[in-house]
Parts: C-alpha cells; sequence; structure tokens
C-alpha cells in the first residue's frame, strides 16, 4: 500500500475510536442524570401571574438548585393554532368566486404577410400552421380581431374574451 492509503486507514481508524469513546461517555452522562431525576423529583407549586414575573427558586428537595418555571398551558388551547376570529368571520361573510378564465393561448406566431394592403398571420398550434387576417375564425374557439405589427387581439368565443400575442417584431 501506498504512504497516502496508510494514512487514510490511520485517519479513518483514529475516527471510529473517537467516535466510539464519545458515544461511551455520554451514555454515562446520561445514567447520571436519569438518576438524579429519578432520586429528586421537583414538585411545584401552582404559579400566579405575579409569581411567573419573580426570578426562578430554589426548590425545597435540594439547596443551590435552581427550578425551571414554565406558564401553565392557556386555557384557549384548542383554539390556539387557529386563525383569529375576525379572519374566520370574513372568510365565512365573504366566499369569493373565481370567474372563469379563458385558457392560455395555443398558438406561436411565426410571421406575418402583408398582400394586397391586408396582413395575413402565420399562426402554430401544436403541429398546425394557420394563416389568418382579421375577422378570421381559427376553428370553433378562437377570432382574429385586430393584427398590429406587435400584436394580434384574439377573442376566445366561449367565454367572449379578449387576449393578445406579443409578436415580438418592432
Amino acid at each position: 500500500m501506498k504512504a497516502r492509503q496508510w494514512t487514510l486507514l490511520g485517519a479513518l481508524g483514529l475516527t471510529l475510536a473517537a467516535t466510539w469513546w464519545a458515544s461511551q461517555v455520554e451514555d454515562d452522562g446520561r445514567a447520571e442524570a436519569d438518576v438524579a431525576r429519578v432520586a429528586e423529583p421537583v414538585t411545584r407549586a401552582p404559579r400566579t401571574p405575579a409569581a411567573a414575573q419573580r426570578a426562578p427558586t430554589t426548590t425545597a428537595a435540594g439547596a443551590g438548585e435552581l427550578a425551571i418555571v414554565r406558564e401553565p398551558w392557556p386555557a384557549d388551547a384548542a383554539t390556539l393554532l387557529q386563525p383569529p376570529l375576525a379572519a374566520q368571520a370574513q372568510l365565512r361573510a365573504a366566499p369569493t368566486v373565481a370567474s372563469p378564465v379563458a385558457p392560455p393561448l395555443p398558438f406561436t406566431f411565426i410571421g406575418s404577410i402583408e398582400r394586397g394592403g391586408r396582413r395575413t398571420v402565420m399562426l402554430m398550434e401544436g403541429d398546425q400552421l394557420h394563416l389568418v387576417g382579421v375577422r378570421e375564425r381559427i376553428g370553433d374557439r378562437y377570432r382574429v380581431e385586430r393584427v398590429t405589427p406587435t400584436q394580434i387581439e384574439f377573442t376566445y368565443l366561449p367565454m367572449q374574451q379578449r387576449q393578445v400575442l406579443e409578436t415580438g417584431q418592432d
């Protein structure tokens, strides 16, 4: 084996030994803490709001030990994670109904041709090429309303909604 491989093998061995040693130290510490907790249970009296503002006091079980003070669980714990009542009332009072929206335009602008003062645009819809002018229909769904050098305006016929396709030309 090469020197680099021996070095990596040694580092691996040291890492494994350190991991084993750390787990043994943690296990010993946990066992002592468990014994201490079982041997000296902490008893607490119900706290008043005035007592909650004071600094932690020592317990009768052991002089010099600090008791950890925790506020009691709120009386309205069932509603703790719910939105405020005002927000709930607004949600109930004003149900929003989304108005139907036309689907996005399925066309891709390819180019335009001007013949006899009339502009005809070339649009791709999937694999199909459409050559259309103003006031012409594309199937039963769309009608071309206006063609300018920068955009094409359509009407989605089932909902009578206007949509615009940018051509990207100047």
